[in-house]
């Protein structure tokens, strides 16, 4: 019998080394994998914890604006001038309306034999139907699904601006998938013409682009909120919004404008405007006592609550401020002042206007008729050039330069209004014998209605000029004495003869109250600046009252006047008007027995 062979073993016998190595290696692997999985968890959650976060919040959380509600600006009563009333935005979630349809579609999707699949889950209460939603917010169904489809990813699409709160509610309430609203608001102006041209407008983006809607616009805007809200796939709020930054509304302006006088000024330049047939009309009235404007307007004037007005860009511009012109003979008072102040004259002066014409190099001076002998109320009750000329030719030549750049000629307000002009007061080296003479009786300088009105409020204050200012003061401020107080009363009565009989200002009378003041009427310049038209004029009336204790000081100026074209014929009839209507709403007292004006 064969002896049987032992096999060997197809698997070696291991080792304890073996067993070590293949123990080290199933940990280490293990090892291995623990650490990927710590170094994905950190990397998940602190290194990259911002990005996923924000995905995640992406999916759920929405972020909205709160607009801040823009400051209200009201006159020194109280009464609001510009106002912002709440206005809705209708707005889609182009992004959010497409995913959502698909998943509804999904959800609704018939299974494979043609029977509708039960839904896993409720169906969203949403309408999806661009047809109604167009119709809804009244917008052309192919121009809505075109704006969807060109922003299929955006997250943001305006729908419709200025939308009312209970039409947008009606809008929200139909549960269009992707809607929501954002509150914003529409400026308003009560009153809209007599305000316009100091007020401005905000354009469609609520931001101030004229006046002081615009000088003010930061303080105005206020700063915007901004609100978060958590909402499951379908869009639904699941939890009431989260302030995130909360909002700031804007603040509010006081203006030194009384609303009254505005109005009854704009009434009047209005009225004179179309009587003289005139390209324009503007006023301005000062209260002397605190330099606060009470009232600034122009004629013609706009809407700013109309779009469709704000084509004539003519009228929307503040002329008080922004237009400089040659004030003419109202001039004459300043000129007459710096005389005084010189010390080589006073009031009894007598200067020698024969025979009404004086030749200065090539140029002539002419008045009106020869009034011989002159006193210095005399050259401004009977606005003589001649006189005016010659008391600034007898003085040193910076004499009445300097004196009105240090009354304000030349500079601007302390209103510092968008846009206003310096005005123009010629360098010194200009200086001549000829830019003296016609200096003095208001051509070869420019000056603002601003600037007129701060100069006339000076004579009546006192010599004590006060800074001109549009908001409301709580106390008068600190003014500035630029003129010795007896030479300012001094002018101050010589300009109120002016109103009375053999003056050029007897229409600018009111019964009840002593008024001081000066007509003017300036040629203007033809359009290539080369010399001065003898068809165009401007006429201008400056005056102050009561004389007994100065309360307003008011400028009017009418451009281009048509048929009768005298200051003291146009400016001065509108000036009574305004001015008494204004005396009596402030309630200042009378200053001479009320009766009939003389003539």
């Amino acid at each position: 019998m064969a002896k049987r062979t032992k096999k060997q073993a197809v698997t070696a016998t291991t080792t304890i080394a073996t067993d070590k190595w293949r123990f080290y290696l199933m940990w280490g692997v293990v090892l291995l994998c623990f650490l990927t999985l710590v170094f994905r968890a950190f990397y998940v959650q602190v290194i990259d914890r911002n990005f996923l976060q924000t995905k995640a919040n992406a999916l759920i959380l929405r972020d909205q604006k709160i607009e801040a509600m823009r400051g209200v600006i009201s006159d020194r009563n109280g009464v609001p001038l510009a106002i912002s009333s709440p206005i809705m935005k209708i707005v889609m979630d182009p992004r959010d309306y497409f995913e959502n349809k698909k998943l509804y579609e999904e959800m609704t999707k018939p299974s494979a034999d043609g029977k509708r699949r039960k839904p896993k889950q409720k169906l969203p209460d949403k309408d999806f139907n661009l047809d109604e939603l167009a119709d809804a917010v009244g917008m052309d169904r192919g121009e809505l699904k075109r704006k969807m489809y060109e922003h299929q990813h955006s997250r943001y699409l305006v729908l419709k601006t200025e939308v009312p709160p209970p039409q947008a509610d009606i809008i929200l309430k139909r549960n269009f998938q992707g809607i929501y609203t954002e509150k914003s608001y529409k400026r308003y102006y009560p009153q809209p013409q007599p305000n316009a041209q100091i007020i401005g407008l905000t354009n469609n983006d609520g931001k101030g682009v004229e006046g002081l809607e615009m000088k003010l616009n930061n303080d105005l805007s206020g700063v915007t909120g901004l609100q978060t809200s958590i909402r499951d796939k379908f869009g639904n709020r699941v939890k009431e919004p989260e302030i995130i930054k909360p909002v700031q509304n804007g603040k509010n302006y006081t203006l030194s404008i009384d609303s009254r006088l505005q109005y009854i000024m704009y009434r009047e330049l209005t009225a004179a405007g179309v009587a003289n047939n005139a390209r324009s009309a503007t006023a301005i009235a000062v209260d002397v006592k605190t330099g606060e404007i009470l009232a600034l307007t122009s004629w013609p004037s706009y809407n700013p609550n109309d779009k469709n007005d704000l084509k004539n860009k003519d009228a929307m511009r503040n002329r008080g401020a922004i237009d400089m012109f040659e004030p003419g003979s109202t001039m004459k008072p300043f000129t007459i002042a710096a005389a005084l102040e010189s010390g080589k004259y006073t009031p009894n002066s007598i200067i020698n206007t024969a025979p009404g014409n004086m030749r200065i190099g090539d140029h002539t001076i002419r008045d009106t008729h020869n009034y011989g002998t002159l006193t210095l109320a005399g050259v401004i009750i009977k606005s003589s050039n001649v006189g005016a000329a010659k008391i600034a030719l007898s003085l040193p030549t910076p004499t009445v330069p300097t004196f009105f750049k240090r009354v304000g000629f030349g500079e601007r307000s302390a209103v510092h209004f968008p846009g206003e002009s310096p005005g123009l007061i010629l360098p010194k080296k200009y200086w001549n014998v000829s830019e003296i003479g016609t200096m003095a009786y208001g051509y070869g300088l420019n000056a603002t209605v601003l600037q007129m009105a701060q100069g006339y409020a000076m004579l009546a204050n006192h010599g004590l000029q006060m800074p001109l200012s549009l908001y409301k003061l709580d106390h008068a401020p600190e003014g500035k004495q630029v003129l010795d107080p007896k030479i300012a009363n001094e002018v101050l009565l010589m300009m109120e003869q002016v109103t009375q009989p053999g003056g050029t200002a007897r229409q600018a009378q009111i019964p009840g109250y002593r008024v001081g003041g000066k007509t003017g009427t300036a040629h203007k310049l033809n359009p290539d600046r080369r010399g001065y038209s003898k068809t165009e004029y401007r006429a201008l009336f400056a005056g102050v009252a009561p004389v007994s204790d100065p309360r307003i000081a008011m400028i009017v100026v009418v451009e281009n006047p048509r048929g009768a074209y005298y200051g003291g014929l146009v400016a001065a009839p509108a000036f009574a008007r305004i001015m008494q209507e204004s005396l009596r709403l402030l309630n200042v007292p009378l200053d001479r027995p009320l009766q009939q004006t003389n003539n």
